[in-house]
């Protein structure tokens, strides 16, 4: 089996497994119970927290809360926020290239009475600058962009974005950093707000964090016991949450060999495809190396999908969260591609550890599969 889906999910590192296992077996303590073993649980759940903005480089106006995962994460930060400050403004920013769990939540607000207005996406899938510029105003109060695209790989202007924002200190400023920790530098600290998955850099499922400035000023969406710090009330799963401090550390700890490792192999990858006449590589080559969008118009994506999957190879049409939908993906659409280009395109995600003979497989792979749907590639755009 060759993987190659790594932006939908991570395979989990063993002893991440292990350490889960282990707090499930030996600390499977409630960390609110008031008795010397909920103590010791919740003194390791500090100490997690206390890791992970290090691990992140946070200064001290960040706080970190545990949740599920991105989604959830997304959704406490751009709801909670944007329920805060309706009454400095209503005006709320995105752009059409984020997760469904950033888009759908800024529709919903804007559902209840906010006015949604969306930033314009250069050719090349990026948040444009001027754009920008000329949406904001003083009614604006929340804006969001991820930092890497999970269909393209294009990095966004965190840095240009947070400059120009500076302008504007009542809006809070969310990033999306799924994709990109531990292969992609940024300052955290020129965002308000930051939400990571544990399963997208070899941690679990149902597993992430929100870390976030002014914690204290934020609106609950989840009510119940208070827990962390009475954003996101429920049972603490401590099990989880030091698995998600192991996985980051090792992430934090191999950054510079994963980015070698990601750049190199990617790379390859890519320059191989790129021979192959018909076929489009629609990642612009300044994007991250790790996730190429490559199209085959003509031929449908669930086909091609379907078609290295006789080989073991296994990559997406588009986002796992949304590519069960039959609409169009959002990101291919607002960088103006046409409606053949988007219907055929896949999505290749690597990992550091995919092996020069898996590359070697899957360039084998990709020339049976080339020769099966060559007579239907269109190549008129």
């Amino acid at each position: 089996m060759i993987y190659l889906d790594n932006a939908a999910t991570t395979k989990p590192n063993e002893d991440v497994i292990q350490s889960y296992t282990q707090m499930n077996t030996q600390y499977y303590f409630n960390p609110n119970s008031p008795h010397t073993a909920g103590v010791r649980i919740a003194h390791l759940i500090d100490k997690a927290r206390e890791n992970i903005k290090q691990y992140l480089n946070l200064n001290d106006k960040f706080d970190i809360i545990f949740t599920s995962g991105a989604t959830e994460s997304n959704n406490i930060a751009l709801q909670g926020m944007a329920q805060m400050k309706k009454r400095f403004g209503k005006t709320i920013l995105t752009t059409k290239i984020e997760h469904p769990s950033v888009l759908e939540t800024m529709r919903a607000l804007e559902d209840q009475g906010f006015n949604l207005k969306y930033i314009n996406t250069t050719k090349d899938g990026k948040l444009d600058i001027e754009s920008l510029k000329k949406l904001l105003n003083d009614d604006v109060v929340l804006v969001t962009c991820m930092h890497v695209n999970n269909i393209m790989g294009q990095i966004q202007p965190i840095e240009e974005i947070s400059e120009i924002l500076q302008k504007y200190p009542k809006v809070h400023f969310h990033v999306d950093g799924v994709q990109g920790f531990g292969k992609v530098p940024l300052n955290i600290n020129l965002a308000d707000s930051y939400s990571l998955s544990a399963h997208k850099f070899h941690g679990l499922k149902g597993s992430g964090i929100l870390a976030i400035t002014q914690i204290k000023m934020i609106q609950p969406i989840i009510f119940g016991g208070g827990q962390e710090y009475g954003v996101r009330s429920g049972t603490v799963n401590a099990p989880v949450n030091i698995a998600l401090a192991k996985a980051m550390r090792q992430m934090n700890d191999r950054k510079d060999e994963n980015m070698k490792a990601l750049t190199q192999k990617g790379t390859e990858i890519r320059s191989f495809i790129e021979k192959f006449e018909g076929v489009r590589i629609n990642s612009p080559k300044d994007a991250v190396p790790y996730i190429l969008n490559v199209s085959f118009p003509g031929v449908k994506g669930e086909v091609l999908v379907n078609a290295f999957s006789k080989y073991e190879i296994y990559l997406s049409t588009t986002s796992a969260c949304s590519s069960k939908k039959s609409s169009h993906n959002e990101t291919l659409k607002a960088m103006g591609l046409s409606n053949m280009i988007i219907e055929g395109s896949i999505r290749l995600s690597i990992a550091p550890d995919l092996t020069n003979e898996q590359i070697e497989a899957f360039k084998d792979a990709f020339n049976k599969v080339y020769k099966e749907v060559k007579e239907l590639l269109k190549y008129e755009l």
